[in-house]
């Protein structure tokens, strides 16, 4: 929603009148005496002057400025692994090596993630301890790029993700604040526990038929948390709610790596009490009615008599909606028409940038679907 709602009972004639007014009582405010002193005007006066000035400035921000439509844009993966129809989780290790529980819970969270998407066959960490049994696959018993060829033989088309664990740490630190005297001369004092848990882990993906790595990034996650209390101590800190934190950040991180992900985008469109289709399509768009919101603007971007700057707003707010209908050559082109009536405005020019980086995106996006 926008920060200030527009009113359209006022009219262009009531701004300048307002106008006017305004000049009236600065005028007689800024007059100065021969001393080189300010005129002193009756306070009434001053603080009508002050009212109208806020007036007129609300009366502007409200004629022409901007609104704010939410939606969700589907994202591309990080990495294209439409091909691999079925995933296998290796082993997770920690920073020295070897599996401990914070390795494991590690490997639950993305392979709960890889489940998540309803785009992979999984195959989990158990099933491919029975494989290494029966074909002795790795002498260390560990699952990673070692053993994916000869796993590759077995589960065909298929990518092998495993991983190491490289900060694992907690810290937390006890704060006392300066001390001081309330009121009645009582001294106090507030005493707070700071903890910050940081892990990070380095992902591989690998090709089980070939060995090649596909892909391979460090995903690393940050939880904080402060207790404080005064004149006693402060509540102990949850750590291992911390270390769920962070683990649930880079399983999510995960999930973007590996499969198309939604987010929430802010469309900020042009509105102008000149160009009443604007405002129409803007909250058709709300209601979900995409269509008929372009089609509203694509009839207004034609009115004849448009001065250019509204004309731009017009093919901005066009080009806005349909660099989120997909319709990306359009957008361009419409943004474009925008920018070759205001140059110099920087919104056109910007939006232009992200109208090409979404047809990359959406490009890309195609190539996983």
């Amino acid at each position: 929603m926008p920060l200030i709602q527009r009113n359209s009972k006022f009219s262009e004639i009531n701004r300048w009148f307002l106008m006017g007014e305004i000049l009236y009582f600065g005028n007689r405010f800024g007059k100065l005496n021969k001393s080189g002193s300010i005129a002193m005007i009756r306070r009434k006066e001053l603080s009508v002057f002050i009212r109208l000035s806020f007036l007129v400035i609300f009366l502007f921000l409200i004629s022409c400025g901007t609104k704010t439509v939410m939606m969700t844009v589907l994202r591309p993966a990080e990495i294209n692994l439409k091909h691999y129809p079925k995933i296998a989780l290796g082993d997770f290790v920690n920073p020295r090596g070897r599996i401990d529980q914070h390795a494991l819970d590690l490997r639950d969270a993305l392979t709960q993630q890889l489940i998540a998407t309803k785009r992979f066959e999984v195959v989990d960490r158990q099933t491919l301890g029975k494989i290494i049994q029966e074909q002795k696959l790795a002498a260390s018993g560990l699952i990673d790029e070692k053993s994916a060829p000869t796993l590759g033989k077995l589960l065909g088309a298929s990518a092998l993700i495993f991983g190491r664990i490289t900060t694992d740490r907690y810290h937390q630190e006890l704060v006392h604040a300066p001390p001081y005297k309330d009121k009645k001369g009582k001294s106090h004092q507030r005493h707070s526990w700071k903890g910050k848990y940081e892990l990070a882990a380095n992902i591989k993906i690998v090709d089980v038929q070939t060995g090649k790595i596909l892909t391979a990034k460090e995903l690393s996650a940050v939880a904080k948390a402060e207790t404080s209390a005064l004149d006693k101590a402060p509540p102990k800190i949850d750590r291992n709610a911390l270390y769920k934190k962070c683990v649930a950040k880079i399983a999510a991180q995960f999930r973007r790596m590996v499969a198309p992900y939604q987010i929430k985008v802010k469309a900020q469109f042009l509105v102008d009490d000149k160009v009443p289709e604007t405002k129409k399509a803007i909250a058709l768009f709300k209601a979900g009615e995409w269509d008929a919101g372009e089609a509203l603007l694509k009839r207004a971007a034609m009115k004849p008599g448009l001065k250019p700057e509204l004309r731009a707003k017009v093919y901005y707010d066009l080009g806005l909606a349909q660099m989120y209908l997909g319709q990306h050559d359009a957008a361009i082109e419409n943004i474009r028409h925008a920018l070759e009536l205001k140059p110099d405005e920087s919104r056109y020019q910007k939006v232009l940038r992200t109208a090409k980086e979404e047809k990359a995106k959406a490009e890309k996006l195609k190539q996983q679907l």
